[in-house]
């Protein structure tokens, strides 16, 4: 009789040679799976693996909130010697300053969904720590340089697009369907823990300090996440079946395949085979436009359908004016006449955006991704208005004693109700919406219209600060946010507890 490969711990030929029982004795070569405490699936590998890939958001939540502490440091006028002083950077270079990081993330989002297919989730994000640690370098030894400052913005921005592709891309397709969205919202809380980070070390260090201790997450990144191993599903595209099969093991809390590893082995490859039907090209068709054609022609409804939800919430994600709101918090409070010093608010803001980002890990696979998106949109709908009512009774130079305390609350909820819903959660609907075939374009082309729209808003958010005021500045975020929940409401899906090929069911109707 021919013997069966041991994959699942059962009583076979192998597994009895290690005993002392005699294979003569052996009738039947396979039986029920042995029940061995110690070999039960554990969920902690899979939240480690997220958990160090996400490491390189907390680089790029730095590059974002750098700019809080750094700009107005960078304005203020320098003493070269006791009676020679130079002017601080210019307004509108503080402005490219903050805008660069953006610009640049747009551009390094478009070649990252083929990066991510070609080389690998996890070689893309390790090979960018080695730009990341060059801009903070830069920074560093710029001082007030203007092409300098330009040039490290522009590179920390670049690997800040290619992570912001590669690790939701990572994160999704290691996870199980029970806690996929518990391991999507990591990419969202490390980014704010790298915001506050900043913050704190902003208000604690000097400047060059400050830039010094940026320079060390990258560096920790790179040492931790290289043992950490491929995604799964890469490996099957690339027909590295025994190498997905270890990866998965290994994600799994087991040391050697069993029956319910190899049943989403199969899953996993089910999946891919489908992506790939639907992506099948005649080979005689070698025009570069019938390509095309062809090429358009092939995105099946469920991927169109996907797309224009991704990019509905990646608009609605960055003109609701976060970006600005983290980039700018300093001069929020300055403007705005808190009581309180403007840097410990920018503390403050940090601490809460980290532990509102930990309300949707608990709760993102039981009450759904759905029902966050509608309460994060109407809350932070409601505190952008009490911030327009704020900055009108400034203007008028009507002062209430308790209106003191209204930009620090009003702030602090509109970054819990946007780290519950709009923050997070588009990140990782992005490839948990997609098939596999359309996750490396598809994310490219989501990324880069994030970025583009974050350089648009960081750009041009102090300038309609200035020329229009704070009141139709906010009123516009107001009336984003507005479109953006009843956006949620009429067309996004729920995809909580459903396996990546029903969510393919479901989006195709």
């Amino acid at each position: 009789m021919k013997q069966k490969k041991c994959f699942t711990y059962y009583k076979c030929r192998k597994c009895l040679e290690k005993s002392a029982m005699p294979v003569e004795d052996l009738e039947v070569f396979e039986v029920e799976p042995i029940t061995d405490p110690q070999r039960r699936r554990s969920k902690w590998p899979q939240h480690l693996a997220a958990c160090l890939a996400t490491l390189s958001a907390v680089c790029a939540g730095a590059v974002d909130g750098w700019t809080a502490a750094g700009i107005p440091y960078l304005e203020q006028p320098r003493n070269i010697s006791v009676n020679v002083t130079i002017e601080g950077i210019s307004y509108d270079e503080g402005s490219w300053i903050g805008s660069l990081s953006p610009l640049g993330s747009l551009v390094g989002a478009i070649p990252a969904g083929y990066l991510a297919n070609r080389i690998g989730r996890r070689a893309v994000l390790l090979i960018m720590g080695i730009p990341m640690v060059l801009g903070w370098i830069i920074i560093i030894f710029a001082d007030h340089s203007i092409p300098m400052l330009y040039s490290a913005r522009f590179i920390l921005g670049f690997t800040c697009g290619v992570i912001t592709v590669a690790s939701p891309l990572y994160s999704e397709e290691i996870a199980e369907v029970s806690n996929r969205g518990a391991l999507g919202v990591y990419l969202d809380l490390m980014f704010n823990v790298g915001i506050f980070y900043v913050y704190v070390v902003g208000a604690a260090l000097p400047y060059f300090w400050m830039s010094v201790a940026s320079t060390i997450i990258p560096v920790i990144f790179v040492l931790t996440f290289f043992w950490m191993p491929e995604s799964p599903i890469y490996l099957l595209t690339k027909g590295r079946i025994e190498d997905a099969r270890k990866s998965l093991c290994w994600l799994r809390g087991v040391h050697l395949p069993i029956a319910e590893t190899e049943n989403e082995l199969k899953e996993m490859q089910s999946f891919i085979k489908g992506s790939q039907a639907n992506a099948s090209v005649p080979n005689n068709q070698s025009s570069a436009y019938i390509a095309i054609c062809t090429f358009f022609k092939n995105i099946t409804s469920a991927t169109f359908k996907a797309i224009y939800i991704i990019f509905g919430l990646m608009i609605f994600r960055q003109l609701c004016g976060m970006n600005a709101v983290l980039a700018y918090t300093v001069e929020i409070f300055s403007v705005s006449g808190s009581s309180l010093n403007p840097y410990t608010c920018t503390v403050i803001v940090g601490a809460i955006q980290v532990i509102a980002t930990y309300v949707p890990y608990c709760v993102v696979d039981r009450a759904g991704r759905r029902i966050l998106l509608i309460v994060s949109g109407a809350g932070m709908g409601v505190c952008l208005l009490a911030m327009v009512v704020r900055f009108y009774l400034v203007n008028e130079g009507i002062e209430i004693a308790v209106m003191g305390w209204l930009p620090l609350v009003a702030v602090n909820l509109y970054i819990i109700a946007c780290s519950v819903g709009f923050g997070p959660l588009p990140w990782f609907m992005m490839p948990e919406l997609l098939n596999n075939d359309a996750k490396g374009w598809v994310s490219s082309l989501a990324v880069c219209l994030n970025w583009a729209l974050a350089f648009v808003v960081t750009k041009f958010y102090p300038i309609m600060m200035h020329v229009l005021g704070p009141e139709f500045t906010y009123g516009s975020f107001f009336v984003i946010c507005l479109l953006g929940t009843i956006f949620a409401i009429i067309f996004v899906p729920e995809t909580v507890g459903k396996t990546r090929e029903e969510i393919q069911l479901a989006l195709s109707g």
